[in-house]
């Protein structure tokens, strides 16, 4: 395995030494060797020492900083403090002139800062931390009550930075109680698998990828890893940066996590430190694993796919709604006023963009615009508010847009008065059918028809008509009902007079594919004919219909009555299977594009 192999490479890398300035870490085991990885969509691989605990350290800043970003707002947070690169040590006491507010929440005047702004709201600030960082990790997490007390009792450089602090009122109260509570969050004990689970959960967009719980709101994440970037290792992110190119925090407990938005999350454990404070063999694990993996935030050259899977007029794709020979030939001579794109990745910007530029360079001018949505995974602020302000101009011109698979939408408070909101691709291409029909003067399908214009009984003269009717029983039902389950017999034909049905397949997790919708006009159970066996779908009643049947057995017993009758409507019934499959042998096709 992969880590193991990264594991053995670098475990004979013996420099640096262990944190000796807080006594219960300078007796660490400096061998121990731990590594995890984290996916977002909730996958773990680990090597070595992943379950043994130390504390969080300065791990913990990152988490306490969102912790202050989301209760507090960045306003008043960054007015206490900064986000610049120090360019020093963790413990250099980094203030900016005049105000005295610390360059950074990375570093430890930071830090002692954030929790102070946290302890000043809150009653119980250790709990909300304790359970936060819980919630980070997927469990719950204790501190680690010997290196709480040793760092109390000998920090007493952070004691001076937070009398500094208070000196300049960037902490307002006693500083105690906030040295108190960063003191707490350092002690936090962990292992590298809750480092890796932490770090997954930031580039899940603060959603734990394992619990779905969600530890911090999506738009503080960004400023959390932005700081992460650029401060995060200290004096040594510029080379971080460029080597590794990740969000990382390191800890003198001699762990590490690392983030890459959007896949994963690293967490390393390897106790001895260069002299910047950063696990040595923590750094040179990260290295490979940016290399080797292709990790890094910046790869030149790199080529994602199009945001634009595929576009469409209505002519190429169409609902499971049958239309009649009529409509078919309305639909196809006015889809170049129809689009429908299936878009993938992220509904951002560039996404956007691409939609609004192939519609401006399609030949006519498109009203009705279908977009489908259930290959994104995300959609940000930038490309909704686009979205949606395209949809106000199309509305102003006459047209109208429509989302398929619209929870994305929904979820961030798309237009609703602009833009129409589908479950499927499905229901949004009948609706954009049905649309065009009605702007093209086409109406969307009769509600009824005399029985002689019935689609089985074509061709037939008012003599066979009339021989034909004491076979052809009288079937009416409301809508929701069940014509016809999977498993029942299979004994008649349907010749739908009046209303709409559908046909769907098995549900599946508690939903149902929808196969077709037939109107007035259609027939069901001609493939059953053929096979005499029984129903394989849920046919349901959309509206209030009327049928007629014809049993199985009536038809039969015309072939030596009356061949002539059965000639014809064997004929039909075959119009029918071909014009069934016609719709089949579509899809497919539209699916294996």
């Amino acid at each position: 395995m992969y880590l193991d192999a990264l594991l053995e490479r670098h475990a004979d890398l013996d420099a640096g030494e262990v944190a000796a300035y807080i006594p219960e870490l300078a007796g660490v085991d400096p061998s121990l060797f731990g590594i995890c990885l984290a996916t977002v969509d909730g996958g773990v691989y680990e090597a070595g020492d992943s379950r043994i605990p130390f504390t969080i350290q300065s791990m913990s800043k990152p988490l306490t900083y969102g912790i202050a970003l989301e209760r507090l707002g960045e306003d008043l947070v960054r007015s206490r403090v900064g986000v610049e690169p120090s360019g020093d040590a963790f413990n250099e006491i980094s203030l900016t002139p005049v105000t005295g507010a610390p360059v950074n929440p990375m570093i430890n005047a930071g830090a002692i800062a954030c929790a102070g702004l946290i302890a000043r709201g809150e009653e119980q600030p250790s709990d909300l931390v304790l359970d936060t960082y819980s919630c980070y990790a997927g469990r719950k997490l204790e501190i680690d009550h010997a290196v709480y007390e040793s760092e109390t009792e000998t920090g007493h450089r952070n004691r001076a930075i937070a009398h500094l602090l208070r000196n300049f009122d960037v902490i307002v109260e006693s500083p105690e109680v906030a040295l108190d509570l960063y003191f707490r969050q350092c002690s936090i004990s962990v292992n590298c698998l809750d480092l890796a689970t932490i770090a997954a959960t930031l580039a899940n967009g603060g959603v734990n990828p394992r619990t779905g719980e969600r530890a911090v709101r999506e738009d503080v994440v960004r400023g959390v890893l932005s700081v992460m970037t650029t401060c995060g290792m200290y004096d040594s992110a510029g080379e971080w940066l460029v080597t590794v190119g990740l969000p990382a925090k390191s800890g003198v407990s001699g762990g590490m996590l690392a983030v890459l938005p959007g896949r994963l999350g690293i967490g390393v454990f390897s106790p001895p430190l260069d002299p910047r404070g950063n696990s040595v063999r923590g750094i040179a694990v990260c290295r490979d694993l940016s290399r080797d993996l292709a990790l890094h935030l910046v790869r030149s050259g790199e080529q994602i796919a199009p945001f634009v899977r595929a576009s469409h007029t209505l002519a190429e794709i169409g609902s499971k709604r049958v239309r009649s020979d009529r409509q078919r030939e309305a639909i196809r001579g006015a889809s170049g006023r129809t689009a429908v794109f299936e878009l993938q990745g992220e509904l951002g910007f560039a996404a956007v963009e691409a939609v609004t530029r192939r519609i401006a360079e399609c030949n006519e001018i498109v009203e009705l615009l279908v977009i489908d949505l259930r290959r994104v995974a995300h959609a940000d602020t930038g490309g909704l508010m686009l979205l949606n302000a395209f949809a106000g101009t199309l509305e102003t011109q006459g047209g109208k847009l429509a989302i398929a698979g619209c929870e994305i939408a929904l979820e961030q408070g798309s237009n609703a008065e602009s833009i129409l909101m589908f479950e499927d691709l499905d229901r949004a291409l009948e609706w954009c059918e049905d649309e065009l029909l009605d702007r093209v003067g086409s109406d969307a399908g009769a509600n009824s028809v005399a029985l002689e214009d019935h689609e089985l009984l074509a061709g037939l003269t008012g003599r066979e008509l009339e021989k034909l009717l004491p076979d052809l029983s009288v079937v009416a039902a409301k809508p929701g009902t069940i014509l016809a389950r999977p498993g029942d017999p299979a004994e008649e034909l349907f010749l739908v007079t009046r209303g709409t049905l559908s046909v769907f397949s098995e549900s599946i997790e508690g939903r149902s594919h929808r196969l077709t919708t037939l109107s007035a006009g259609m027939t069901f159970g001609e493939l059953a004919l053929a096979e005499r066996g029984p129903r394989s779908a849920y046919v349901r009643a959309d509206s209030n219909i009327e049928c007629r049947t014809l049993r199985y057995t009536a038809l039969d017993a015309l072939a030596s009555s009356n061949p002539v009758l059965h000639g014809k409507l064997l004929q039909n019934v075959l119009r029918v299977v071909v014009s069934s499959l016609r719709l089949a042998n579509a899809e497919v096709e539209y699916l294996t594009r």
